[in-house]
């Protein structure tokens, strides 16, 4: 199963979909947007706050915001890059779970075959980020006979610290889900995500990662999508 994750990652296809989410990014608002994958990120249009339409000065607004990352793609890779990273972390500890973890059969979730996972004493991280996954237990499920992930659930079971707490710290406590769906034949894409994490680093700078996002009427998209035709598409 982790295998085929990580193959499915490097596959080219992009999606559209209504997005929902509450997160730092939104300021702890509810964003409904209108999404749509291109090679330069994901393109987003937001359509309501807090169950609220935008009025028609806000739209006209968000157009011009849109048509100015049309222009400037460089932006709108760097405003994408913080939604892959989520899900790319959730790949990394899928990878560690056969060597770092203890797994133990634990039922049956909405017809997914589901495993218990705690950090195997016999691991001995080799970097941060190991460090940071071995802190964690949860569950996992698999979708049989396909072997692909279903959910991932676990928190932070102790805090990390890095050079002895003086260069950081991640907190107890901190936790994520993620939800993954079929979509059309081999293509799945995450349903749900969410992710509570806190801490900080070099003593002074605080890290909080707070996202609850869920996407509706997920469907593929053109892979040879332009900018300006993904625009179209989320045009209200």
């Amino acid at each position: 199963m982790a295998a085929n994750e990580v193959a499915a990652r490097q596959q080219p296809e992009r999606f559209g979909y209504i997005s929902e989410e509450r997160s730092t990014r939104t300021g702890g608002h509810l964003w409904r947007e209108k999404v749509v994958e291109t090679q330069d990120g994901a393109l987003r249009r937001l359509v309501a706050v807090d169950g609220h339409p935008l009025t028609a000065a806000e739209t006209e607004a968000e157009s011009h915001r849109i048509d100015d990352l049309v222009r400037h793609p460089d932006e709108l890779r760097r405003l994408d890059k913080a939604h892959k990273d989520d899900e790319a972390r959730a790949t990394a500890l899928l990878q560690l779970l056969p060597k770092a973890f203890l797994l133990t059969p634990d039922g049956e979730i909405d017809g997914c075959t589901r495993f218990s996972f705690s950090p195997s004493p016999s691991f001995h991280p080799s970097s941060y980020e190991e460090r940071v996954a071995h802190a964690i237990g949860g569950t996992v499920s698999v979708r049989l006979p396909m072997d692909r992930l279903c959910t991932l659930e676990g928190h932070i079971l102790h805090p990390v610290e890095f050079g002895f707490g003086l260069l950081g710290q991640i907190d107890q406590g901190g936790s994520f889900q993620m939800k993954r769906i079929s979509i059309d034949g081999p293509n799945w894409k995450t349903e749900r995500m969410s992710v509570h994490l806190g801490g900080r680093i070099f003593m002074l700078k605080s890290i909080a990662r707070d996202l609850e996002t869920i996407r509706t009427e997920i469907h593929l998209v053109p892979l040879n999508l332009t900018l300006s035709q993904a625009a179209q598409l989320i045009h209200p």
